[in-house]
């Protein structure tokens, strides 16, 4: 074997290992990796030799298109978030291919993110998207199955999907017919929490050091 083969074959092996740690299901790491379901059997026992656990961030074993994941409001704000970061630490480079090094990062500071919001509003994860579910979301995305909008009303960009099952288009200023403002104990509303995801998502020109601290915060282990 050649040295470009077994440097590349390395690669795709670090990344594997990479993806098994983040909880990637088995399918979107052959997809990625072109390893075989033998070899990633084997790399799941080896991690698991090392005393590391690649199924603990694996709350899921099946992939989900927009269909199932952009079904309400709530739902259309998680991807807008993630989506945005995504972009912004991806660039350009993310609408022809689905890059799993941008995704990473993307999806540590979706997280970041959420740690922060559920303090305004503790009903933000009722919905939680895996790193499996973000990779569908690009997939979609560099396909062109799903876009990036600005809202006229907001200005916010949000992520939509041609297969979501919501009618909603805008996540950021759709307001349900039944909302409720305040709850007994005063605390702040889901509409609050909305102004703070749209508020948190990035903007651009954001410069690396930022993106670094944001991503930071939350660690896989």
């Amino acid at each position: 074997m050649s040295k470009l083969a077994e440097s590349s074959k390395l690669k795709r092996w670090v990344t594997a290992r990479e993806m098994a740690l983040m909880g990637y299901v088995t399918r979107i790491i052959i997809l990625e990796t072109g390893l075989t379901d033998k070899q990633i059997r084997r790399l799941y026992r080896e991690l698991e030799e090392e005393g590391l656990k690649a199924a603990i961030n694996r709350t899921t074993r099946t992939l989900r298109s927009g269909a199932t994941l952009l079904g309400n409001q709530l739902a259309k704000l998680h991807a807008s978030a993630l989506m945005q970061f995504y972009r912004e630490v991806g660039g350009d480079a993310i609408m022809t291919t689905t890059c799993v090094t941008y995704l990473n990062r993307a999806y540590r500071m979706y997280h970041a993110l959420l740690c922060e919001m559920e303090q305004v509003d503790p009903n933000i994860r009722n919905v939680t998207f895996t790193i499996s579910d973000a990779w569908c979301l690009a997939s979609e995305l560099r396909s062109g199955d799903a876009m990036f909008e600005t809202c006229r009303s907001c200005h916010c960009d949000f992520f939509t999907s041609i297969h979501q099952s919501t009618g909603i288009d805008c996540p950021f200023c759709y307001e349900p017919h039944n909302k409720i403002k305040t709850d007994s104990t005063g605390k702040p509303t889901v509409s609050e929490a909305k102004e703070g995801l749209c508020g948190s998502v990035p903007v651009e020109g954001r410069d690396d050091a930022s993106i670094i601290a944001m991503e930071a915060e939350f660690e896989f282990g």
